[in-house]
């Protein structure tokens, strides 16, 4: 997200949807765009890279590690 995010034009929201049941947040007390209990807010954030920018973005190289530092009895 740090590198492809823009918070002004990369939030999709898609208001009314069926949310998880175990949502507390999901009630209209809550907020009053909620207009019945279970249905919310989703958000969809766009982190892709933009096509014609596609040069300008290169994938980070990992370095080598060697697990056994952490689990010795991985061998």
């Amino acid at each position: 997200m740090n590198t492809r995010f823009q918070g002004d034009m990369d939030i999709i929201k898609i208001p009314g949807v069926r949310c998880h049941p175990l949502d507390p947040s999901a009630r209209p007390a809550y907020s009053p765009s909620i207009l019945d209990v279970g249905i919310s807010c989703k958000m969809i954030y766009d982190c892709t890279v933009p096509f014609p920018l596609k040069e300008q973005f290169r994938r980070a190289q990992f370095m080598d590690v060697d697990p056994t530092k952490w689990v010795p009895d991985l061998r």
